[in-house]
């Protein structure tokens, strides 16, 4: 059985990285994807068009493990568990008191 290929925003970005997961879903480089959307957004009647085609692909194609958000909120507190010792709250055990004259 073969695997399938998911589509992924890239890391290769410009703006979101759409048209660079979209190339290396299809294998294409991801200027000629870029150009063509351009391109195709300064035709004045479907600028609005390309435009929100876009942004829905930004919102529904989900980025790779590497993304900002995945770096910020999924892995943060997983992959490095002596990080997370250093910034807790330290606990002094065993502690003498000593009056000073």
């Amino acid at each position: 059985m073969k695997a399938s290929k998911k589509m992924r925003r890239s890391d290769n970005r410009v703006i979101f990285g759409v048209c660079g997961g979209i190339a290396k879903y299809f294998g294409i480089n991801p200027w000629i994807l870029r150009v063509i959307f351009i391109v195709l957004a300064v035709i004045p009647h479907i600028t609005f068009l390309i435009v929100g085609i876009y942004l829905m692909c930004t919102v529904l194609i989900p980025s790779e493990e590497s993304s900002l958000f995945s770096v910020l909120f999924r892995k943060g507190s997983q992959d490095n568990p002596q990080e997370k010792r250093k910034s807790s709250r330290k606990v002094l055990k065993d502690v003498h008191e000593k009056d000073i004259h």
